[in-house]
């Protein structure tokens, strides 16, 4: 069984869909069962999963984006940069 210190290394190292069967079954057991750790990490996988899911549907949702028009995001730019002048 894997530590509280050893899932959120490597949890924070890289995406645990790419972590070997075993290791990721062990992990995603842990997180499960761990009442210490297991609310944060579930919510770190959920980033992860989230994050992949959007990286593999990225072109399909451009077209649905929505457009911010030429006068809009002018006015933002200058009310950041009065923001930003102010500090």
């Amino acid at each position: 069984m894997l530590t509280c210190k050893q899932v959120s290394n490597a949890l924070s190292r890289e995406d645990y869909e790419k972590l070997p069967p075993l290791k990721r079954f062990f992990l995603k057991l842990h997180v499960k069962l761990c009442v210490f750790c297991g609310k944060f990490n579930r919510q770190v996988m959920e980033s992860q999963d989230m994050c992949r899911c959007y990286r593999e549907h990225e072109e399909q949702l451009i077209d649905h984006r929505a457009k911010l028009e030429d006068d809009k995001k002018e006015k933002l730019k200058n009310l950041l940069l009065s923001q930003v002048k102010e500090k």
